[in-house]
C-alpha cells in the first residue's frame, strides 16, 4: 500500500512539473511571436542603420508622455550617437598619429589634441538633420538623424593643422602627418 501511495505521489509530482514546464514554454513562445510581429512592423532603417558614402546616420528612440517630447528626446539621442561616433573616430586618428610620430611621452600635446577633438564634435553637430521619423503603435518615436561627412571633414582640418604645428617639423613628423591624413580619409570612407 505504501509503495502504491509513494508511486502515485511521485507520478502526480512529475505531472505537475511537466504541466508547469509546458505552460512556461507556451508563454515564452507567445512573447517571441509578439516580439517578431512588432519587429516586422518597424521600417528597415530602424533595424539596420543606413550606410552612405556622403552621410553618417544614427537612430534615436524615445517614449515620453506626449509626441513632441518623444520627438525631442529621440532627436537628442540620435545627435548624441553621432557625437560619440565623431569623438571615437577622431580619437582613433589621434592614436594613429601619436603612435606613428613616436611622441607618446609628450602628454601636453596629446591632451591639447583631445580637447580639440571634442570641440570639433560640438561644432560639427550644427549640420545634423532629422531625415526620417516613425511612431510605433506603443507610442515609441524613432528618428533617423544624419550628418554630411563633408561637415566632419571641414571641421577636422583646422584641428589637424593645429596638432601638426605643435610638433617639431622633421621627417618622422611629416610621415606621421601623412599617415594621420590617410587615417582620416579611411574614417570618412568607413574603413575604420
Amino acid at each position: 500500500m505504501k509503495k502504491i501511495l509513494l508511486s502515485l505521489l511521485v507520478l502526480i509530482s512529475l505531472l505537475g512539473l511537466v504541466g508547469c514546464a509546458t505552460s512556461e514554454d507556451v508563454v515564452v513562445e507567445e512573447k517571441v511571436e509578439a516580439s517578431n510581429s512588432m519587429l516586422d512592423q518597424l521600417p528597415e532603417w530602424i533595424l539596420s542603420t543606413p550606410k552612405s558614402a556622403d552621410m553618417h546616420y544614427a537612430v534615436g528612440t524615445a517614449k515620453a508622455a506626449n509626441l513632441q517630447t518623444s520627438i525631442k528626446r529621440a532627436e537628442a539621442e540620435g545627435r548624441t550617437a553621432i557625437s560619440e561616433w565623431i569623438q571615437t573616430s577622431v580619437k582613433e586618428v589621434i592614436k594613429t598619429y601619436v603612435n606613428d610620430a613616436g611622441s607618446g611621452d609628450n602628454r601636453q600635446n596629446i591632451d591639447a589634441f583631445e580637447a580639440i577633438s571634442v570641440q570639433v564634435s560640438e561644432s560639427v553637430l550644427n549640420g545634423v538633420t532629422r531625415d526620417k521619423l516613425y511612431q510605433a503603435d506603443d507610442g515609441t518615436v524613432y528618428v533617423l538623424m544624419g550628418i554630411p561627412l563633408s561637415n566632419v571633414e571641414k571641421s577636422f582640418e583646422p584641428a589637424s593643422q593645429a596638432v601638426a604645428e605643435a610638433y617639431e617639423e622633421n621627417e618622422a613628423a611629416e610621415a606621421a602627418n601623412q599617415k594621420m591624413a590617410d587615417a582620416f580619409s579611411k574614417l570618412l570612407n568607413g574603413e575604420i
